[in-house]
């Protein structure tokens, strides 16, 4: 069975280390090998954006800040779990996610700086790796947060339905990049005099393309406003802990939705305004993830996303020094002499090595202080007690498949009975309404579990027997577990 909304991002308790199944030590390296390329775009990017061309000069702004930070903190921040949980698919929609926005900022800053007005290449494949720019942001933007919406925190989607919001998510992608490559007329880009597109479809089809970018908007901002709607089902079904780590995302999703929606509205320069602030909160979502595994023992690496916050926010501020201290520097030379000097990033450089110690042990202090991790002793050995006692002791073991046959179902109301059919635990909406009759799955004949009724089915559909058949196969494991450890009393009630 999945795990549910109540669980903690789908990590099995009984597992004291990460295991060496076959591939894990592949997609770690393959992590730390994207998180590599994730700092070295940006050190790329840095480094053009800081020579004081204005086809691509950086600014502290809004736009730049959200850019920056998506490459580093999605990067970096996935990377770090990946590393100790392999399979989990959050963090490699964090580190997929950083990786492509990354690259498609790089291609888009080395075209604008070496392909020539007529669309030649000053560079190799300047123009090639322009056109390719353009169909990775809005994918890693779109699919990116769709996805980690859905899937956080149990790693899991909530039920088979909402593929659907990811799908839309995809196919809104795929239309945007459709109408990147092949818009018919001109290229719209102020480094290009009167380009066509040399892909471009026949200029008879120019109205139907004019509708594909209104379109790829709706869908993509349909699945992330569907995305946000699901977690708060989540939060809705959840315990404390789910609540208490959903609060930091919900927070940055509503954020980020409030801020695209008048950034595709409003024309520009206001509309960048709004689009730099979505993109700066998208940014924080990795950040987010970091407090809740820190303040709420998500995936039990405490430590390790307490130096990925420090790091992570360390590279953000000393990339936005840089990128400051540099356009400073271009222009005092340009004040002084006339004109720009490479001098420039040297100086801007030699102040990030002097700020690196202080600041790094600034924000060590800080966020020790704000998130501080616990080192508990014995804490998978306390898990996997934790996770027999929730099968084998009854009160437990009640609860716990309640919640479950509520999610899995998706089930109006779940109740765990014994021998003389008094409830042992209830979850969702119980005792039922009037009228509304259970549907009764027995799994044993002695012992303190005796059986579960099922509520009716949330949209009124039945059940299907293979479901019913899954919930019976479960529930007599559990009964049968509970029945050893209660004893020959609970066996003659």
């Amino acid at each position: 069975m999945a795990a549910s909304s109540g669980d903690v991002l789908a990590v099995p308790v009984v597992e004291t280390e990460p295991t060496a199944r076959s591939g894990d030590r592949w997609r770690r390296r393959l992590a730390v090998l994207l998180a590599v390329v994730a700092v070295l775009e940006t050190l790329a990017l840095l480094l053009l954006g800081s020579r004081g061309d204005p086809r691509f000069l950086l600014e502290l702004n809004f736009v730049a800040i959200g850019l920056f930070g998506t490459i580093v903190t999605f990067t970096i921040v996935g990377a770090f779990i990946v590393v100790r949980r392999p399979r989990t698919r959050v963090a490699w929609i964090m580190t997929g996610t950083g990786t492509l926005f990354g690259t498609g900022l790089l291609c888009a800053a080395y075209g604008q700086l070496y392909i020539t007005p007529s669309g030649g290449n000053a560079g190799p494949f300047a123009f090639q790796l322009f056109l390719f720019a353009g169909l990775a942001f809005v994918p890693a933007i779109g699919v990116g947060t769709t996805t980690l919406l859905l899937l956080y925190p149990t790693d899991t989607l909530l039920g088979p339905r909402w593929r659907l919001v990811a799908a839309a998510a995809i196919l809104g992608s795929v239309i945007w990049d459709v109408w990147v490559l092949f818009q018919p007329g001109i290229i719209d880009n102020a480094s290009l005099v009167n380009v066509r597109n040399p892909l471009g479809a026949p200029a008879e089809l120019a109205p139907l393309f004019d509708l594909l970018p209104p379109v790829s908007n709706v869908l993509i901002l349909g699945a992330i406003l569907l995305a946000a709607v699901s977690l708060f089902v989540r939060y809705r079904r959840g315990d404390s802990i789910v609540r208490a780590q959903i609060r930091w995302i919900a927070l940055i999703a509503v954020v980020a939705f409030a801020s695209f929606v008048p950034a595709t509205l409003i024309p520009a320069p206001n509309g960048a305004l709004f689009f730099g602030l979505g993109v700066t909160a998208i940014a924080c979502l990795p950040l987010a993830i970091g407090v809740a595994i820190t303040r709420y023992h998500l995936y039990d690496i405490d430590l390790i996303i307490n130096r990925a916050l420090v790091y992570g926010s360390l590279t953000a501020i000393l990339a936005g020094v840089f990128t400051a201290g540099a356009a400073l520097a271009q222009r005092l030379f340009v004040i002084f002499t006339g004109q720009s000097s490479d001098a420039a990033i040297v100086v801007a450089t030699l102040v990030i090595a002097t700020l690196y110690a202080p600041l790094r042990k600034r924000l060590e202090k800080v966020i020790d202080k704000r998130f501080k991790y616990d080192i508990r002793r014995f804490g998978p050995y306390g898990e996997q007690v934790q996770a027999v006692l929730a099968v084998i002791d009854p009160v437990r073991a009640a609860e716990k498949l309640a919640k479950e046959t509520v999610s899995e179902l998706d089930a109006t109301g779940a109740a765990v009975v014994d021998g003389s059919g008094a409830v042992l635990s209830s979850a969702g909406a119980w005792p039922l309404q009037a009228g509304e009759l259970p549907t009764r799955v027995v799994f044993a004949d002695a012992g303190p579990i005796r059986a579960i009724l099922v509520g009716p089915r949330r949209g009124g559909h039945s059940y299907a027997t293979a479901d019913l058949a899954a919930l019976e196969e479960v529930g007599r494991l559990i009964a049968s577990a509970a029945q050893l450890t209660a004893g020959p009393k609970a066996t003659s009630r």
